[in-house]
């Protein structure tokens, strides 16, 4: 069976059929030859397997390697139309009732979905040599954890190179973290792009233009492979060109007001973000504080220490949820329970309770990402420094939740993201004639009506 692979298929073949252990994600875009290599790749392994363990035709075919999809509906209607296309049907049983590839008699690759309460059971206890998942995007971190745990084949003494392929159209998740942006140590990334394939029809980069033209976050994923955007991203004015900037490039004056903005957390990050209020209404999001385990006593102090007395601070916004939270803290000699935002506010960093309002507050970021005619040309109005990555990784990867899809996913990080809602629900909308700079003193005034007007009133009292 003779086939010409792409170059980018070529790069990811021979990390694929190297001697070395390999975990290994293809792909990046549409058209780029994703599930053909996952299935050629698949057939060639078993076979080598075969060899290089010496095995035989007989009643018990070693189990190699699984193939699959997160569904497996899925995997059936696509990836395994694709093995039919690609390899003959002369190489190999399929036994349909087991979910098994038979070849030669000698090795079998199991198949399906992730989806299939057999196939996770069949996890738990197979010894394999490699696992090939097609769309991995559609995957968490929990769903490959089993299956990657089964890479432990031995057979007559002999010790295999134990491979991963994950193919996969750019996604928020731990494919990003792991293989793009290499969080995990050893994971190789080739990225496979139409214009990368010569096997495709000319007119189809300009086919994906005309059908995602009118979605630009799509239209970056799967023509060009862009990570930072994707399907289902819940920030889709984001882009790096307009939005990050480099310190180094953009002078904050020292009589542009500041703002700090905090979401607390322990097992999950406590967070904080420093604004700088510019010309015209312009949001300069310029230092980060992103740690866990950290009580509120040291993480208010070292918010405090990390903001200089020439930091013109206006006020500071908080989660509304927790000022009414007690909690233990030392005091005049004693354990007391006191108000969290008394226990900041006694270690530098005073607090005015902000507005929760989750939609509304999503929407007023949207306004200032947004992109308009600005000075002769185009800009966002909300700037994040480079030096803030936690903040941009969760603006990058937040995603609508399926069952509110006004609301970004329950499961998403978005601790920075929260914070920063509080801080945008604290300014005036960008449509405001007159822009409108809150002091500390009218920061507390509102904030002593909002706590009024939360006070429980008994019908009828006047």
């Amino acid at each position: 069976m003779k086939v010409d692979l792409t170059k980018r298929q070529t790069i990811a073949w021979d990390y694929l059929t190297s001697m070395l252990d390999i975990d290994l994600c293809y792909g990046g875009a549409k058209g780029g030859g994703k599930s053909f290599l996952l299935c050629l790749w698949a057939f060639t392994w078993a076979k080598w397997l075969q060899e290089f363990f010496g095995i035989k035709a007989n009643d018990h075919p070693l189990p190699v390697g699984f193939i699959g999809r997160k569904r497996a509906s899925d995997f059936s209607d696509t990836t395994f139309e694709t093995w039919k296309k690609v390899i003959p049907s002369e190489a190999y049983t399929i036994r349909q009732m087991d979910k098994e590839i038979v070849i030669d008699n000698a090795v079998k690759i199991m198949f399906g979905g992730l989806d299939d309460q057999a196939n996770i059971q069949k996890f738990n206890s197979a010894e394999l040599a490699f696992i090939a998942l097609d769309q991995a995007e559609e995957t968490s971190k929990d769903d490959i954890s089993v299956l990657e745990g089964s890479l432990r084949l031995t057979h007559n003494g002999k010790v295999p190179p134990y491979k991963s392929l994950y193919t996969a159209n750019p996604r928020a998740g731990w494919l990003k973290d792991d293989f793009v942006k290499g969080k995990r140590d050893g994971a190789i990334f080739v990225k496979a792009l139409p214009a990368d394939n010569p096997h495709l029809p000319d007119s189809y980069e300009e086919r994906l233009k005309t059908v995602f033209g009118y979605n630009s976050a799509l239209l970056q994923a799967y023509l060009y492979g862009e990570w930072d955007v994707f399907e289902g991203m819940y920030f889709e004015e984001f882009d790096r060109n307009y939005h990050v900037y480099n310190p180094h490039d953009v002078k904050i004056l020292p009589s542009w007001p500041r703002v700090r903005s905090v979401d607390w957390g322990y097992s999950s990050p406590m967070s904080c973000n420093w604004h700088a209020i510019g010309p015209d209404q312009h949001i300069y999001t310029y230092r980060e504080y992103y740690e866990t385990k950290k009580l509120d006593v040291m993480a208010a102090k070292e918010v405090a220490s990390l903001t200089s007395e020439s930091e013109n601070v206006l006020y500071t916004v908080g989660d509304p949820q927790s000022f009414p939270v007690k909690i233990e803290h030392w005091k005049q000699g004693r354990s007391v329970a006191v108000k969290r935002s008394d226990v900041w506010a006694e270690n530098g960093v005073p607090m005015i309770m902000g507005n929760s309002a989750r939609v509304d507050g999503w929407s007023r970021m949207r306004e200032y990402l947004r992109l308009r005619e600005y000075q002769g040309g185009q800009s966002a109005w909300w700037h994040i420094s480079s030096e803030c990555p936690n903040l941009i990784r969760e603006v990058t990867s937040a995603y609508y939740d399926k069952r509110n899809i006004e609301d970004i996913a329950p499961e998403c990080s978005d601790h920075s993201l929260e914070n920063c809602r509080l801080f945008f629900m604290s300014r005036p909308p960008l449509w405001k004639d007159k822009p409108e700079t809150m002091t500390m003193l009218e920061a507390a005034e509102k904030q002593a009506e909002r706590e009024e007007e939360s006070k429980p009133h008994r019908l009828g009292a006047f």
